[in-house]
């Protein structure tokens, strides 16, 4: 069952003033008298009369179930709420507090008398306002394990809030004026027959602003992760809980930095794909936004790089980067590498093997109402269809050879929106080849050749990578030194001048062994130094350049625009020095870190 730590059970807002500590208002509450004063009597005895000490001894009893029920807050009276949650001596500071099972955070602010009187509504009153309002503070209730980067979101929030609301009561009184409406519904209510099922909460609604923003708030953080407010018709506060956004509740654990980590990987090369309709999109993003952020919301295609998207949309790249980044924050869109025929796709391991979405399989079905005629197994529902289709990504294999799938002959466009269906509901993910350099011994080096297959070299070889950068030169060589000048002009040096028919080539190897003994280590060199194909000074200087992506911190397409090299020259060496060179496949930092860790 997903664990939903980032979903706030309930949001509250107290005051502390000239009337002390008054909570204004709480979301959800209970809808009508019976259920709180079932609530607040269920422990106490019937026949007991309710005195001003029950506050005091109010958790005395409680198990933490009895403080959360269906997802709500229970057990905390109107009267014990305020005094827990106002403390003056925490203004403008982080407030958190847990009481077993539940996390109240929040930021409490205070409001001086400088700034009552700097507002418009206070100077054109011609005397004070009934209640003075010294501090208030916007309080979300959280589940006791909710992870610290999710509280980090919370307070954030809180604190965007805060100086919404703090403004605008120095420009025009708008939280005083708010707060005696709340505290007139409180009177209200408490005026009225003892059985009345009215809520003053329910009122407020209807009376308040403010309140309704708030509900608006805790509605939109329960429902989507994203909320966008207008404090008094004036002021937005947007704001995204990426844990939300993008469906990590499952997780356990979460770094706080994972998120900026992902963004950071973003590279030139990359490509970005939207997860919603363009249109739906562009009518989403607020009045004001950047008129960049629509051009390239409108120029973006998963074909197209972003640095080839700077170039049409005539934006500098580090901005598209920006904007890039702000889209996938928000869940808008996500990060892949261009679409092309050597892509290697395979089905994600997040996909389910039954699927009960409807949704999904009406959309299937009429984005590609093509794959409608394949033939359904007897008895199998109409989720076959997709099950078979995902079926085929079942095997890591390059694009070029999905040209059929079930018995249907795919054109390059029709080939191309199953995929980028596939990939924005993520049940496709693209493997990337990373190379690693691992040097070998002669034995091992016997066991490489053909017709030899020993599970002793192979061992020993994977005990050999190093995905770690190697120590300089003069650290890793720390021995005798007449031992490294002995190794180095015998093996080095004439490796450097043997079958030097002329002057070109010499060089060549001449700077190439330069290049290497800057990267590589002495056994490394010496291996490399054994490949056959290390005797042309061509294929040598171009593995000497290539040789510092080699860790296996670097996939090949990022190797060929990094270096600018073609994908058969990058194979051809790959081939050559295979003796010493192991790769392995697996998903680009950029375009899965994030997700992963969600």
């Amino acid at each position: 069952m997903p664990n939903l730590t980032s979903t706030p059970i309930g949001l509250i807002l107290v005051s502390s003033g000239s009337r002390g500590e008054k909570l204004l208002f709480k979301y959800p509450y209970q809808e009508n008298k019976s259920e709180e004063h079932i609530e607040n009597a269920k422990h106490s005895s019937p026949y007991a009369l309710p005195t001003e000490d029950d506050d005091l001894h109010y958790f005395s009893g409680k198990s933490p179930s009895d403080y959360t029920v269906l997802g709500k807050l229970y057990g905390f009276s109107d009267k014990i709420l305020p005094v827990i949650l106002c403390n003056a001596s925490l203004c403008g500071k982080r407030f958190e507090l847990t009481v077993d099972d539940v996390k109240f955070v929040g930021h409490p602010t205070g409001i001086n008398e400088r700034d009552m009187k700097n507002s418009r509504k206070y100077q054109k009153s011609s005397k004070r306002e009934e209640t003075t309002m010294t501090m208030f503070s916007l309080v979300f209730v959280l589940n006791d394990n909710a992870d610290v980067s999710v509280i980090h979101c919370y307070h954030d929030l809180c604190k965007r809030l805060a100086l919404a609301l703090k403004h605008e009561e120095k420009r025009c009184g708008y939280l005083s004026h708010e707060a005696k409406t709340m505290l007139a519904v409180h009177d209200e209510v408490t005026a009225m027959p003892e059985d009345s099922e009215t809520s003053p909460y329910g009122l407020m609604l209807t009376r308040s602003k403010l309140c309704e923003d708030l509900r608006s708030i805790y509605l939109g953080l329960c429902d989507t992760g994203v909320t966008r407010v207008h404090i008094n018709n004036w002021i937005e506060v947007s704001f995204c809980l990426p844990h939300k956004v993008h469906k990590v509740d499952q997780m356990l654990s979460i770094k706080s930095d994972i998120v900026e980590k992902s963004l950071a990987a973003i590279r030139p090369y990359h490509a970005m794909l939207l997860l919603e309709d363009e249109s739906s999109l562009i009518m989403s993003l607020p009045p004001d936004c950047s008129p960049s952020l629509v051009r390239i919301i409108k120029l973006a295609t998963p074909l197209k790089s972003l640095q080839q998207l700077s170039q049409d949309s005539d934006i500098a790249l580090s901005q598209v980067f920006q904007l890039v980044g702000h889209l996938v924050y928000w869940g808008k869109a996500t990060v892949i590498f261009p679409l092309c025929e050597t892509n290697i796709y395979i089905l994600s391991p997040q996909s389910p093997t039954f699927l009960n979405n409807l949704q999904l399989l009406e959309d299937f079905n009429s984005k590609f109402p093509q794959f409608l005629q394949f033939p359904l197994v007897e008895n199998a529902g109409r989720h076959a269809i997709l099950i078979s289709v995902l079926s085929e990504f079942s095997l890591p294999t390059p694009l070029s050879d999905h040209t059929s799938i079930l018995g249907q002959n795919l054109q390059k466009g029709d080939l191309v929106k199953l995929v980028v269906w596939l990939l924005k509901r993520r049940l496709l993910v693209q493997r990337h080849t990373y190379t690693f350099l691992v040097p070998m011994d002669h034995e091992e080096e016997e066991d490489r050749k053909p017709g030899k297959h020993s599970v002793k070299a192979l061992g020993s070889a994977l005990h050999k990578l190093d995905f770690e950068p190697k120590p300089p030169q003069s650290e890793a060589m720390s021995v005798d030194s007449d031992d490294i000048n002995t190794a180095t002009s015998t093996s080095f040096e004439t490796f450097s001048t043997r079958s030097a028919d002329d002057t070109q080539g010499a060089l060549y190897r001449r700077r190439s062994m330069e290049i290497l003994a800057e990267y590589l280590s002495k056994d490394e060199i010496e291996s490399v130094c054994r490949v056959p194909a290390a005797n042309s000074p061509e294929d040598l200087k171009l593995f000497a350049r290539l040789c510092p992506y080699f860790r296996g911190h670097h996939h090949l397409e990022e190797i060929m625009y990094l270096e600018n090299v073609n994908r058969s020259q990058l194979h051809t060496i790959l081939d050559k020095f295979s003796s010493v060179l192991f790769t392995c496949v697996h998903e680009d930092a950029a375009t899965i870190t994030y997700k992963e860790f969600l």
